[in-house]
């Protein structure tokens, strides 16, 4: 791997991670290129569960020390590879976000690290806690599945016509309830978990953010819990939390619960507007996710920060210079990555895996078809009247997605056209309602 003079990220020292069945990980980020996924496993191979296991010694796993001890010489871990080609391709990374927002650097890394990557914990809490309580969610989303969305795993056993997939700790058998549909119970780790609450409580104290993702979060009742357990123990003024959310579901519980916390943060899985929106993440209802938009950004009462996380996937990589317009010029939501911020237009990041849904699987006709179309917006804007700091971050986000997609083809195309042909069959869709220029693509469909 290539080697860079600082290529330091805080989360492998500040962060615990968990995945969707609790197995811990070094990063969310850590899963697209990697075999290993970023997985932290003990000596006989198993992987640390946040439900059973001592988060402490986890964080000093064979995995993660490896992981220090390379970016501490200044070298990139193939874990760390997404980050990677992000950042060569101008597009700001995860470990370039994180940088943003903590203390810890690598001069201080290297006073708590001893040079195999081994942390002495007692001097570094855990600040930030990436925690998801299993899968349960009300979408669909195309770029999604199984491990993140219990709604996946009807068309999960119809997409691949088979009842199981492997995840990190086991193969996931799903079977039939008596109302016909799919189930598995390997991802309730968190339901009365006791050793999991007995950690929580263990090590929130030091906690500065909690980024909860889910399944969909706003409809877990364990994230309810974890908010009403942070507001009793007087913690909450000094916690961000930060979410992904659908935004769906906004409850005055939440509401009233999210005015105890020192900030919340909302990134919104939002990847288009209006049709766009709802066929890459059924059965969501635009309207509906737009009015929750507009109620949380007329909210006085929460210090509230919202950006869109806009997951550029080959359905709505023709439409983003359209929703960052839209934004822009008619959504009249200030408070979502508002034009004086650093990020004015949109918070986004490509799809990597799987590698059907990555922009790289696209003909070079049609990537060339995408940068003409980005050229016609980067004429809009820089007639517009919007401010040099706007027009700026607007060409360098469709600068960094030209750049990524050209980058490679990654000959997932044609399972890219398979895959949509029959998730349209499936849901009653036609990918061409949404992207006209892909006719010839899905000529014959």
């Amino acid at each position: 791997m290539k080697e860079k003079a600082n290529i330091f990220c805080p989360m492998p020292w500040n962060s615990i991670n968990l995945r969707n069945n609790g197995d811990l990980r070094i990063c969310c980020n850590a899963n697209s290129y990697s075999k290993r996924k970023g997985i932290m496993r003990k000596e006989d191979g198993s992987p640390y569960n946040a439900g059973k296991d001592d988060w402490d010694e986890a964080r000093n796993c064979d995995l993660i020390k490896e992981v220090r001890s390379d970016m501490l010489k200044g070298t990139w871990n193939p874990e760390c590879e997404r980050c990677r080609q992000e950042e060569v391709n101008g597009i700001l990374s995860r470990r370039e976000y994180e940088g943003m927002d903590w203390d810890i650097d690598l001069e201080m890394a290297k006073t708590i690290t001893a040079e195999d990557g081994t942390l002495d914990t007692s001097k570094q809490d855990i600040e930030f806690f990436d925690i998801r309580y299993g899968n349960f969610c009300n979408l669909k989303c195309r770029m999604c599945g199984p491990t993140d969305s219990h709604m996946w795993y009807g068309d999960f056993v119809k997409l691949h016509n088979k009842t199981t997939y492997k995840d990190t700790h086991d193969i996931i058998e799903l079977w039939k309830k008596p109302n016909g549909k799919y189930t598995t119970d390997q991802y309730d780790w968190f339901k009365d978990a006791n050793h999991y609450w007995d950690q929580f409580e263990k090590h929130t104290p030091g906690a500065k953010k909690l980024y909860i993702v889910g399944g969909e979060p706003l409809i877990i009742d364990e994230h309810i819990e974890s908010l009403d357990r942070l507001v009793k123990s007087d913690k909450a003024k000094d916690i961000e939390i930060e979410y992904n959310t659908n935004l769906t579901n906004i409850t005055p519980k939440i509401l009233a619960l999210w005015e105890n916390f020192k900030q919340i943060r909302i990134g919104a899985s939002i990847d288009g507007t209006g049709d766009v929106f709802e066929y890459q993440r059924p059965p969501g209802n635009w309207n509906k996710v737009y009015a929750n938009m507009k109620k949380l950004n007329d909210n006085k009462n929460i210090n509230l920060k919202c950006w869109f996380t806009y997951t550029v996937t080959p359905y709505n990589v023709f439409h983003l210079p359209e929703f960052m317009k839209w934004h822009l010029d008619e959504s009249g939501l200030t408070r979502f990555n508002p034009k004086t911020g650093p990020r004015p237009t949109v918070t986004h990041h490509m799809c990597h895996s799987p590698k059907y849904f990555n922009v790289k699987c696209l003909p070079e006709l049609i990537k060339s078809e995408i940068e003409e179309h980005y050229e016609f917006y980067k004429e809009w804007v820089a007639r517009s009247d919007h401010t040099n700091h706007v027009k700026k971050h607007y060409n360098k986000v469709l600068d960094g997605v030209i750049n990524f997609m050209k980058s490679e083809d990654n000959g997932a195309l044609q399972e890219f056209i398979d895959v949509t042909n029959k998730l349209d069959k499936m849901r009653g869709q036609n990918i061409l309602d949404i992207v006209p220029e892909y006719k010839e693509l899905f000529d014959g469909r």
